[in-house]
Protein backbone atom coordinates (compact mmCIF):
# COMPACT_ATOMS: atom_id res chain seq x y z
CA UNK A 1 0.00 0.00 0.00
CA UNK A 2 1.62 3.70 -1.04
CA UNK A 3 2.19 5.92 1.85
CA UNK A 4 2.16 9.70 1.49
CA UNK A 5 3.63 11.29 4.46
CA UNK A 6 1.38 9.99 7.65
CA UNK A 7 -1.39 8.43 5.24
CA UNK A 8 -1.69 5.23 3.72
CA UNK A 9 -3.24 5.64 0.26
CA UNK A 10 -6.21 3.12 -0.59
CA UNK A 11 -7.39 3.93 -3.81
CA UNK A 12 -7.84 6.36 -6.34
CA UNK A 13 -11.27 8.72 -5.97
CA UNK A 14 -10.05 10.75 -9.29
CA UNK A 15 -7.83 12.84 -11.37
CA UNK A 16 -8.11 16.57 -12.75
CA UNK A 17 -6.22 19.54 -14.15
CA UNK A 18 -4.66 20.11 -10.70
CA UNK A 19 -3.84 16.65 -9.64
CA UNK A 20 -4.68 13.53 -8.27
CA UNK A 21 -7.45 12.79 -5.35
CA UNK A 22 -6.94 10.02 -2.94
CA UNK A 23 -8.75 8.17 -0.48
CA UNK A 24 -6.27 7.50 2.44
CA UNK A 25 -6.01 6.47 6.65
CA UNK A 26 -4.26 8.55 8.67
CA UNK A 27 -2.11 5.71 9.70
CA UNK A 28 -2.20 6.08 13.69
CA UNK A 29 -5.44 7.74 13.99
CA UNK A 30 -7.32 4.97 11.30
CA UNK A 31 -8.58 8.45 10.19
CA UNK A 32 -10.63 8.36 7.01
CA UNK A 33 -9.32 11.31 4.57
CA UNK A 34 -9.39 12.41 1.40
CA UNK A 35 -5.50 13.26 -0.32
CA UNK A 36 -5.75 15.62 -3.40
CA UNK A 37 -1.76 15.32 -4.32
CA UNK A 38 -0.96 18.68 -6.74
CA UNK A 39 0.96 18.35 -10.08
CA UNK A 40 4.47 18.98 -9.15
CA UNK A 41 4.83 21.25 -12.20
CA UNK A 42 2.09 23.68 -10.90
CA UNK A 43 4.99 24.79 -8.24
CA UNK A 44 7.96 24.40 -9.23
CA UNK A 45 10.11 27.18 -7.47
CA UNK A 46 10.58 26.61 -3.50
CA UNK A 47 8.97 30.21 -3.33
CA UNK A 48 6.26 28.83 -4.92
CA UNK A 49 6.07 26.43 -2.74
CA UNK A 50 6.36 28.27 0.40
CA UNK A 51 3.27 30.31 -0.56
CA UNK A 52 1.37 27.38 -1.68
CA UNK A 53 1.21 25.90 1.88
CA UNK A 54 0.84 29.35 3.68
CA UNK A 55 -2.06 30.14 1.42
CA UNK A 56 -3.67 26.62 2.28
CA UNK A 57 -2.70 27.13 6.22
CA UNK A 58 -4.86 29.88 5.76
CA UNK A 59 -7.81 28.06 4.41
CA UNK A 60 -8.00 25.50 7.27
CA UNK A 61 -8.65 27.82 9.76
CA UNK A 62 -12.17 28.15 7.52
CA UNK A 63 -14.79 26.01 9.43
CA UNK A 64 -18.83 25.87 8.15
CA UNK A 65 -20.88 23.01 7.70
CA UNK A 66 -21.13 23.66 3.64
CA UNK A 67 -17.59 24.06 3.53
CA UNK A 68 -14.93 21.00 2.98
CA UNK A 69 -12.33 21.08 5.94
CA UNK A 70 -9.01 21.74 5.07
CA UNK A 71 -7.47 19.42 7.71
CA UNK A 72 -3.55 20.04 6.90
CA UNK A 73 -1.00 20.48 4.14
CA UNK A 74 2.11 18.85 3.72
CA UNK A 75 5.34 18.20 1.31
CA UNK A 76 6.13 14.69 0.43
CA UNK A 77 9.09 14.83 -1.76
CA UNK A 78 8.41 16.96 -4.73
CA UNK A 79 4.66 16.41 -3.97
CA UNK A 80 2.30 19.46 -2.02
CA UNK A 81 -0.60 17.67 -0.44
CA UNK A 82 -3.88 19.02 0.66
CA UNK A 83 -5.41 16.65 3.62
CA UNK A 84 -9.29 16.95 3.27
CA UNK A 85 -12.13 15.30 5.29
CA UNK A 86 -13.13 12.68 3.27
CA UNK A 87 -16.93 13.22 2.03
CA UNK A 88 -19.60 10.49 0.42
CA UNK A 89 -21.81 11.94 -1.60
CA UNK A 90 -21.13 13.40 -5.44
CA UNK A 91 -20.64 16.29 -7.19
CA UNK A 92 -23.57 18.38 -8.37
CA UNK A 93 -22.08 17.90 -11.75
CA UNK A 94 -23.05 14.31 -11.28
CA UNK A 95 -26.44 15.21 -10.34
CA UNK A 96 -27.23 17.68 -13.17
CA UNK A 97 -25.97 14.71 -15.84
CA UNK A 98 -28.42 12.26 -14.22
CA UNK A 99 -31.18 14.73 -14.15
CA UNK A 100 -30.36 17.42 -16.04
CA UNK A 101 -32.09 19.86 -14.28
CA UNK A 102 -33.62 20.61 -11.10
CA UNK A 103 -37.19 21.91 -9.54
CA UNK A 104 -36.51 25.40 -8.55
CA UNK A 105 -37.18 24.50 -5.01
CA UNK A 106 -34.64 21.93 -5.11
CA UNK A 107 -32.43 24.50 -6.73
CA UNK A 108 -33.14 27.36 -4.66
CA UNK A 109 -32.18 25.11 -1.80
CA UNK A 110 -28.76 24.15 -2.79
CA UNK A 111 -28.17 28.20 -3.81
CA UNK A 112 -28.42 29.42 -0.38
CA UNK A 113 -26.32 26.82 1.46
CA UNK A 114 -23.61 27.68 -1.79
CA UNK A 115 -24.25 31.35 -0.92
CA UNK A 116 -23.42 30.80 2.86
CA UNK A 117 -20.37 28.92 2.34
CA UNK A 118 -19.10 32.11 -0.13
CA UNK A 119 -20.40 34.63 2.96
CA UNK A 120 -18.18 33.16 4.90
CA UNK A 121 -14.76 32.79 2.63
CA UNK A 122 -15.72 37.04 1.69
CA UNK A 123 -16.29 37.86 5.58
CA UNK A 124 -12.19 36.55 6.52
CA UNK A 125 -10.07 39.82 6.21
CA UNK A 126 -8.68 39.74 3.73
CA UNK A 127 -11.77 38.45 1.91
CA UNK A 128 -11.05 34.65 0.30
CA UNK A 129 -12.13 34.69 -3.40
CA UNK A 130 -13.03 30.83 -4.56
CA UNK A 131 -12.50 32.12 -8.55
CA UNK A 132 -13.24 28.56 -9.46
CA UNK A 133 -17.25 27.71 -8.41
CA UNK A 134 -18.42 25.56 -11.00
CA UNK A 135 -20.85 22.32 -10.24
CA UNK A 136 -17.85 19.74 -10.40
CA UNK A 137 -16.55 21.75 -6.91
CA UNK A 138 -19.88 21.52 -5.15
CA UNK A 139 -20.71 18.30 -3.07
CA UNK A 140 -23.93 16.96 -2.60
CA UNK A 141 -22.84 14.30 0.81
CA UNK A 142 -25.13 11.10 0.78
CA UNK A 143 -25.32 8.18 2.81
CA UNK A 144 -23.45 5.15 2.35
CA UNK A 145 -25.45 2.21 0.63
CA UNK A 146 -25.46 -1.53 1.82
CA UNK A 147 -21.90 -1.47 -0.46
CA UNK A 148 -20.30 1.60 1.61
CA UNK A 149 -20.84 3.58 -1.04
CA UNK A 150 -24.19 5.59 -1.85
CA UNK A 151 -25.81 5.05 -4.81
CA UNK A 152 -26.46 7.51 -7.64
CA UNK A 153 -30.00 8.34 -6.57
CA UNK A 154 -29.04 8.35 -2.46
CA UNK A 155 -30.86 11.06 -0.94
CA UNK A 156 -29.21 14.13 -0.48
CA UNK A 157 -28.23 15.41 3.24
CA UNK A 158 -25.78 18.16 3.19
CA UNK A 159 -23.95 20.56 0.79
CA UNK A 160 -20.44 21.55 0.67
CA UNK A 161 -18.12 23.91 -1.79
CA UNK A 162 -14.56 22.03 -2.31
CA UNK A 163 -10.92 24.02 -3.76
CA UNK A 164 -11.80 27.37 -1.51
CA UNK A 165 -9.00 29.56 -2.60
CA UNK A 166 -6.69 27.13 -4.73
CA UNK A 167 -7.25 29.23 -8.07
CA UNK A 168 -5.85 32.11 -6.50
CA UNK A 169 -3.34 30.30 -5.05
CA UNK A 170 -1.88 29.15 -8.47
CA UNK A 171 -2.35 32.73 -9.60
CA UNK A 172 -0.23 33.95 -7.00
CA UNK A 173 2.24 31.55 -8.08
CA UNK A 174 2.78 32.78 -11.65
CA UNK A 175 1.14 29.21 -12.63
CA UNK A 176 -0.30 28.93 -15.98
CA UNK A 177 -3.05 26.84 -15.40
CA UNK A 178 -4.63 25.54 -18.23
CA UNK A 179 -8.71 25.85 -17.72
CA UNK A 180 -10.86 23.94 -19.65
CA UNK A 181 -14.03 24.64 -21.49
CA UNK A 182 -15.99 23.82 -18.63
CA UNK A 183 -14.22 26.19 -16.16
CA UNK A 184 -14.08 28.94 -18.99
CA UNK A 185 -18.21 28.68 -18.50
CA UNK A 186 -18.11 30.02 -15.43
CA UNK A 187 -16.22 32.64 -14.78
CA UNK A 188 -16.96 36.13 -14.48
CA UNK A 189 -16.65 38.92 -17.37
CA UNK A 190 -13.95 40.63 -14.95
CA UNK A 191 -11.44 37.23 -14.85
CA UNK A 192 -11.88 37.25 -18.44
CA UNK A 193 -10.65 40.88 -19.36
CA UNK A 194 -7.86 40.04 -16.41
CA UNK A 195 -9.77 43.31 -13.89
CA UNK A 196 -9.77 43.44 -10.94
CA UNK A 197 -11.57 40.21 -8.80
CA UNK A 198 -13.21 40.49 -5.51
CA UNK A 199 -15.91 38.74 -3.90
CA UNK A 200 -18.87 39.93 -6.55
CA UNK A 201 -16.99 37.45 -9.37
CA UNK A 202 -17.95 34.22 -7.05
CA UNK A 203 -21.28 35.69 -7.46
CA UNK A 204 -21.67 35.71 -11.31
CA UNK A 205 -20.44 32.22 -10.96
CA UNK A 206 -23.49 31.12 -8.37
CA UNK A 207 -25.48 32.54 -11.26
CA UNK A 208 -24.60 30.26 -13.46
CA UNK A 209 -24.71 27.48 -11.15
CA UNK A 210 -28.33 28.33 -10.60
CA UNK A 211 -29.16 29.36 -14.21
CA UNK A 212 -28.42 25.74 -15.41
CA UNK A 213 -29.41 24.33 -11.95
CA UNK A 214 -32.69 25.52 -13.41
CA UNK A 215 -32.50 25.70 -17.12
CA UNK A 216 -30.70 22.08 -17.87
CA UNK A 217 -27.92 24.20 -19.42
CA UNK A 218 -25.63 26.77 -18.88
CA UNK A 219 -26.62 30.42 -20.46
CA UNK A 220 -23.47 30.74 -23.00
CA UNK A 221 -21.71 27.53 -24.79
CA UNK A 222 -19.74 27.37 -27.54
CA UNK A 223 -17.32 24.75 -28.89
CA UNK A 224 -14.14 27.82 -29.27
CA UNK A 225 -13.18 29.22 -26.23
CA UNK A 226 -12.69 32.65 -27.48
CA UNK A 227 -16.38 32.92 -28.47
CA UNK A 228 -17.58 31.46 -25.32
CA UNK A 229 -15.14 33.85 -23.50
CA UNK A 230 -16.85 36.64 -25.84
CA UNK A 231 -20.16 35.67 -25.14
CA UNK A 232 -19.25 35.88 -21.41
CA UNK A 233 -18.30 39.52 -21.03
CA UNK A 234 -20.90 40.65 -23.78
CA UNK A 235 -24.01 38.38 -24.64
CA UNK A 236 -27.28 38.87 -21.95
CA UNK A 237 -28.10 35.58 -20.67
CA UNK A 238 -31.27 33.89 -22.74
CA UNK A 239 -34.07 33.47 -21.24
CA UNK A 240 -35.40 30.83 -19.35
CA UNK A 241 -38.28 29.00 -21.06
CA UNK A 242 -41.68 28.86 -19.96
CA UNK A 243 -41.61 25.83 -18.48
CA UNK A 244 -39.11 26.62 -16.24
CA UNK A 245 -40.70 30.04 -15.27
CA UNK A 246 -43.85 28.36 -14.79
CA UNK A 247 -44.70 28.30 -10.89
CA UNK A 248 -41.07 30.12 -10.59
CA UNK A 249 -41.62 33.36 -8.08
CA UNK A 250 -40.57 36.68 -9.68
CA UNK A 251 -37.96 37.59 -6.57
CA UNK A 252 -36.07 34.14 -7.24
CA UNK A 253 -35.97 35.24 -11.04
CA UNK A 254 -34.95 38.76 -10.65
CA UNK A 255 -32.19 37.67 -8.24
CA UNK A 256 -30.71 35.03 -10.79
CA UNK A 257 -30.33 37.80 -13.41
CA UNK A 258 -29.01 40.14 -10.96
CA UNK A 259 -26.16 37.46 -10.42
CA UNK A 260 -25.50 37.30 -13.97
CA UNK A 261 -25.19 41.15 -14.75
CA UNK A 262 -21.93 42.23 -16.70
CA UNK A 263 -21.07 44.85 -14.32
CA UNK A 264 -19.97 43.84 -11.25
CA UNK A 265 -21.81 46.66 -9.32
CA UNK A 266 -25.02 45.63 -10.67
CA UNK A 267 -24.84 42.58 -9.00
CA UNK A 268 -25.74 41.80 -5.17
CA UNK A 269 -22.86 43.34 -2.74
CA UNK A 270 -22.65 40.22 -0.89
CA UNK A 271 -23.53 36.45 -0.26
CA UNK A 272 -25.69 37.74 2.54
CA UNK A 273 -27.53 40.19 0.27
CA UNK A 274 -28.17 37.18 -1.92
CA UNK A 275 -29.49 35.22 0.95
CA UNK A 276 -31.42 37.93 2.29
CA UNK A 277 -33.15 38.12 -0.91
CA UNK A 278 -33.69 34.74 -1.49
CA UNK A 279 -34.61 33.19 2.10
CA UNK A 280 -38.27 34.38 2.85
CA UNK A 281 -39.41 32.28 -0.84
CA UNK A 282 -37.05 29.01 0.56
CA UNK A 283 -38.73 29.67 3.93
CA UNK A 284 -42.08 29.41 2.39
CA UNK A 285 -41.76 27.04 0.00
CA UNK A 286 -39.91 24.97 2.43
CA UNK A 287 -43.71 25.74 4.97
CA UNK A 288 -45.79 24.93 1.60
CA UNK A 289 -43.93 21.09 1.35
CA UNK A 290 -44.62 20.67 5.35
CA UNK A 291 -48.36 21.86 4.76
CA UNK A 292 -48.40 19.42 1.73
CA UNK A 293 -47.06 16.26 3.77
CA UNK A 294 -49.77 16.42 6.58
CA UNK A 295 -52.61 17.13 3.96
CA UNK A 296 -50.91 14.21 2.41
CA UNK A 297 -50.81 11.63 5.89
CA UNK A 298 -49.54 8.47 5.33
CA UNK A 299 -50.86 7.99 1.91
CA UNK A 300 -47.66 9.07 0.45
CA UNK A 301 -44.93 5.91 0.20
CA UNK A 302 -42.56 7.58 -2.94
CA UNK A 303 -39.10 7.81 -2.12
CA UNK A 304 -37.78 10.53 -0.49
CA UNK A 305 -34.98 13.54 -2.35
CA UNK A 306 -34.16 15.38 0.60
CA UNK A 307 -32.48 18.75 -1.01
CA UNK A 308 -29.81 20.31 1.35
CA UNK A 309 -30.92 21.12 4.41
CA UNK A 310 -34.70 19.79 4.05
CA UNK A 311 -36.83 19.14 0.78
CA UNK A 312 -39.43 17.68 -0.87
CA UNK A 313 -40.39 13.99 -1.85
CA UNK A 314 -40.98 13.45 -5.20
CA UNK A 315 -44.27 13.37 -5.06
CA UNK A 316 -44.64 16.27 -3.65
CA UNK A 317 -42.21 18.11 -6.35
CA UNK A 318 -44.18 16.49 -9.20
CA UNK A 319 -47.71 17.52 -7.48
CA UNK A 320 -46.32 21.20 -6.71
CA UNK A 321 -45.32 21.68 -10.54
CA UNK A 322 -49.07 20.03 -11.23
CA UNK A 323 -50.20 22.36 -9.39
CA UNK A 324 -48.05 25.34 -10.62
CA UNK A 325 -48.95 24.76 -14.29
CA UNK A 326 -52.84 25.24 -13.32
CA UNK A 327 -52.87 27.63 -10.65
CA UNK A 328 -49.55 29.87 -10.81
CA UNK A 329 -49.08 33.30 -12.23
CA UNK A 330 -46.53 32.24 -15.68
CA UNK A 331 -43.96 35.09 -16.04
CA UNK A 332 -44.07 34.59 -19.85
CA UNK A 333 -43.60 37.75 -21.00
CA UNK A 334 -39.62 38.90 -21.96
CA UNK A 335 -37.27 40.32 -19.64
CA UNK A 336 -36.60 43.69 -20.61
CA UNK A 337 -33.88 46.69 -18.63
CA UNK A 338 -37.64 47.83 -16.97
CA UNK A 339 -38.93 44.99 -16.22
CA UNK A 340 -35.88 43.14 -14.15
CA UNK A 341 -37.49 44.61 -11.21
CA UNK A 342 -40.68 43.55 -11.33
CA UNK A 343 -42.81 41.97 -13.96
CA UNK A 344 -46.69 42.84 -14.75
CA UNK A 345 -48.57 39.37 -14.20
CA UNK A 346 -50.32 38.08 -17.11
CA UNK A 347 -53.98 37.08 -16.75
CA UNK A 348 -54.55 34.45 -14.12
CA UNK A 349 -57.08 31.58 -14.23
CA UNK A 350 -56.81 31.05 -9.97
CA UNK A 351 -55.62 33.05 -7.70
CA UNK A 352 -52.97 31.76 -5.44
CA UNK A 353 -53.05 31.48 -2.01
CA UNK A 354 -49.94 29.71 -0.93
CA UNK A 355 -47.24 30.90 0.89
CA UNK A 356 -45.09 31.80 -1.66
CA UNK A 357 -47.63 33.74 -3.24
CA UNK A 358 -47.96 35.63 -0.57
CA UNK A 359 -44.45 36.36 -0.11
CA UNK A 360 -44.51 37.76 -3.42
CA UNK A 361 -47.91 39.88 -3.03
CA UNK A 362 -46.51 41.95 -0.25
CA UNK A 363 -43.65 43.07 -1.95
CA UNK A 364 -45.80 44.07 -5.50
CA UNK A 365 -47.48 47.29 -5.90
CA UNK A 366 -51.58 47.57 -6.02
CA UNK A 367 -52.89 48.39 -9.57
CA UNK A 368 -55.94 50.68 -8.70
CA UNK A 369 -58.22 51.09 -11.66
CA UNK A 370 -58.49 54.42 -12.94
CA UNK A 371 -62.18 55.33 -12.14
CA UNK A 372 -61.47 54.17 -8.21
CA UNK A 373 -58.82 56.87 -8.23
CA UNK A 374 -60.71 59.44 -9.76
CA UNK A 375 -63.80 58.72 -7.47
CA UNK A 376 -61.21 58.92 -4.46
CA UNK A 377 -60.61 62.16 -5.31
CA UNK A 378 -63.26 63.59 -5.71
CA UNK A 379 -64.42 62.45 -2.32
CA UNK A 380 -61.57 63.65 -0.90
CA UNK A 381 -61.85 67.01 -2.48
CA UNK A 382 -65.68 67.32 -1.46
CA UNK A 383 -64.67 66.39 2.06
CA UNK A 384 -62.17 69.26 2.27
CA UNK A 385 -64.39 71.70 1.28
CA UNK A 386 -67.36 70.91 3.16
CA UNK A 387 -64.83 70.81 6.09
CA UNK A 388 -63.82 74.16 5.24
CA UNK A 389 -66.86 75.73 4.77
CA UNK A 390 -68.40 74.57 8.32
CA UNK A 391 -65.21 76.18 9.47
CA UNK A 392 -65.71 79.42 7.66
CA UNK A 393 -69.37 79.41 9.05
CA UNK A 394 -68.21 78.85 12.61
CA UNK A 395 -66.12 81.38 12.17
CA UNK A 396 -68.15 83.88 10.71
CA UNK A 397 -70.64 82.51 13.50
CA UNK A 398 -68.10 83.76 16.40
CA UNK A 399 -67.28 87.24 14.49
CA UNK A 400 -70.94 87.82 14.59
CA UNK A 401 -71.42 87.03 18.02
CA UNK A 402 -68.80 89.33 19.15
CA UNK A 403 -69.95 91.91 17.05
CA UNK A 404 -73.51 91.96 18.47
CA UNK A 405 -72.22 91.57 22.20
CA UNK A 406 -69.91 94.51 21.66
CA UNK A 407 -72.93 96.48 20.69
CA UNK A 408 -75.08 95.57 23.27
CA UNK A 409 -72.37 96.55 25.80
CA UNK A 410 -71.89 99.95 23.54
CA UNK A 411 -75.57 100.54 24.23
CA UNK A 412 -75.67 99.99 28.10
CA UNK A 413 -72.90 101.97 28.48
CA UNK A 414 -74.91 104.80 26.68
CA UNK A 415 -77.88 104.82 28.09
CA UNK A 416 -76.29 105.13 32.32
CA UNK A 417 -77.02 108.52 33.51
Amino acid sequence: MERIGEYLVKRLIGEGGMGKVYEAEERLSKRRVALKVLRPELTKSDEGRRLFLNELQILAHLEHPNLVRSLASVEDGDKLVMVLEYLEGRTLRDELTRRRSLPWSEALEHVVHIAEALAVAHEQEPAIVHRDLKPENVMLLCEEGPDGAPSADAPVTGLKVMDFGVAKVLAEVNVTNTQSVGTLQYMSPEQIDAGAIDARADLYALGLVFYEMLAGEVPFHSASPRELLNLQCTAEPPELSDEVRRGLPRGVENTLFALLEKSPEKRPASAREVIDALEPFRAAESEAASRARRTAGPKVTSRTHVSTGGGRSEAEADAGEKDAASESEPASEPRTESARAERTPSAKKVERLDTVALVERAGTPRDVPLWLGVLVIVVLSAAASLTTYRLRVAANARAAAGESASATAASQTASQP
